[in-house]
This record gives structure tokens, sequence and C-alpha cells, in this order.
């Protein structure tokens, strides 16, 4: 389903395929900008240390024993700065600002003319 709630559909002219409604898609890093901006929103100047703290605690508490804050900032910090982190730490570090990853599924309508 497309934003609108209709299903997007898929355009066959001769043997060439385009998507009549585009797929929305997000990057890593404009999720991880997104938690960024939370963070800075929710901690101000002290956004790394708060969101690392969160994020340790629910690291823990999802089975991650060896989570330590000093072990995870640098490992945060090159998520922020790199773009990219494991998707454990993306899930992790959303919950640790209050928020909740969606799975949003689509399915494609092929009609033939």
């Amino acid at each position: 389903m497309d934003a609108r709630g209709g299903m997007a559909k898929l355009a066959l002219q001769s043997t060439r395929l385009s998507w009549v409604d585009p797929v929305e898609t997000a990057t890593g890093k404009e999720i991880l900008e997104a938690i960024r901006r939370r963070a800075m929103e929710r901690w101000q100047d002290k956004w790394m240390a708060e969101l690392v703290k969160a994020y340790v605690k629910i690291a823990i508490a999802n089975g991650d024993e060896g989570a330590t804050v000093v072990k995870r900032r640098s490992q945060l910090e090159r998520a922020f700065e790199g773009g990219s982190c494991t998707i454990n730490t993306l899930i992790w570090l959303a919950a640790a600002v209050g928020c909740r990853l969606q799975l949003v599924c689509t399915s494609v309508e092929v009609e033939e003319f």
C-alpha cells in the first residue's frame, strides 16, 4: 500500500517496468540523523552521554551483558559519524529516544492490458 492507503501499481510498457507510485525508503543515515535530532532535543548539550546511558540500559536488558558506557560510546560515535550501524544498534538507539522502527510491507499488483 502507498502512503494514501492504495496499492502501488506496476505499469508494464513493452519490456520496461516502471513504478507508478514511487516506493518510499529511508537510509540508515537518515534514520540515525533523526535519532540524533531527537536526542539533542531531549538532552541538549549532553545528548551523546545521555543517549549512550539509555542505549546501554536497553542493550543489557536485551542480553548484551558486556555493554558498558565506555565500550558503547565509541561504537555509537562511529555509527553517527559513518551513518551506519547494525540493525540491533539502530533499533536500540531508536528505543533510547522513545521511538520504534516500523516495518511497512507493500504488495505489487500487476495489471495486464
